[in-house]
């Protein structure tokens, strides 16, 4: 994790607890483009697509009526937009506390780009890899983008700025590598965060971890990452969440959806939608409570958005320390 003072970690919890009492957003993920250079077999983007480009302060000002916790910069692939540090310099420039997080399949990131954007105001680079080896290129289409990422990372990493995450999403073909892309973190000086295939932007069940014999052997796979984490690998997702994730593969289902509470999505028209998985437009945060949370009946995700935003205060608390204390 990003290296953070004393005084702007406290500030970011008290702004967490006021966001929950007040019923404003924890996290908010600005999709400022649509557009991607990917065709991942687990996204429905990935095609060219006809959209406005918006001008850094409609961001900015979206991102001031919300004032979330965590601000998430991602798309579609948003290292597309060329004014991308504009964007980011510009809501930064309103509120030096919030946590600034981009999301990037890094294939258009070098190290030039990564120092511009950490002065831009980015806290943490959150890097999509979901194999631990050369099928990457091909799960998401990109040409030797796990070869980028192995030359890349390290050279990042040597900055000393502890802000690289790997994001892998656990899925039907790949949660048998998950201790592996563990120990390739470690070997890159990086940490992990492990987060649950949906099949919402498809319709494909196939990536679906739903056999009695995948999840009886995911729950191995479970012991093996906890085991690891106590012995010192940077696992951010933690052993509850982990367990959490099983079962939702095992029910298809986790109720008490919150999306338009606890996190939503700007769109890149700039208007607002309960998540990145469901396309709806709304002016505003009021009136998606009203005509979208209110009857919100969707169960059929498990995000690592979704499971951070809505923990309860406990178990936010008992995260964190577990993160301090694995530092």
């Amino acid at each position: 994790m990003s290296e953070l003072s004393f005084e702007r970690k406290a500030k970011i919890a008290g702004r967490t607890l006021k966001n929950i009492v007040l019923g404003k957003p924890i996290s908010v993920s600005f999709e400022i483009t649509y557009n991607c250079n990917a065709k991942c077999k687990h996204c429905h983007l990935g095609d060219y697509i006809e959209e406005p480009r918006l001008s850094p302060e409609v961001f900015a000002r979206r991102f001031v009526e919300l004032h979330p916790t965590v601000a998430q910069i991602s798309g579609g692939e948003p290292m597309l937009r060329k004014d991308l540090a504009d964007i980011i310099r510009e809501m930064r420039r309103h509120d030096p506390v919030a946590m600034f997080v981009i999301t990037t399949n890094a294939q258009n990131l070098n190290e030039e780009r990564y120092l511009k954007l950490r002065e831009a105001g980015i806290d943490q680079f959150s890097l999509s890899l979901d194999y631990p080896d050369e099928r990457q290129n091909e799960f998401r289409r990109l040409r030797k983008n796990f070869e980028h990422m192995s030359e890349l990372v390290p050279k990042l990493v040597a900055h000393g700025h502890k802000d690289i995450i790997l994001a892998c999403v656990v899925q039907s073909d790949n949660f048998r590598d998950l201790p592996k892309v563990a120990e390739l973190a470690k070997e890159w000086g990086v940490a992990v965060n492990f987060s649950t295939y949906n099949s919402l932007r498809t319709g494909n069940t196939d990536y679906l971890v739903s056999s009695e014999t995948d999840l009886e052997e995911l729950g191995r796979i479970v012991d093996r990452l906890v085991a690891m984490q106590r012995d010192g690998y940077s696992i951010l997702t933690s052993e509850w969440t982990m367990r959490q994730m099983i079962r939702f593969f095992r029910d298809g289902r986790q109720p008490g959806c919150t999306a338009g509470k606890r996190f939503l999505i700007v769109n890149p028209q700039g208007t607002l939608g309960p998540c990145g998985l469901i396309t709806q437009y709304y002016d505003s945060q009021r009136q998606m409570l009203r005509e979208f949370t209110k009857g919100n009946e969707c169960e059929d995700c498990y995000t690592s958005l979704r499971v951070n935003s809505e923990k309860s205060l406990r178990r936010l608390l008992i995260d964190a320390l577990r993160v301090i204390r694995q530092k």
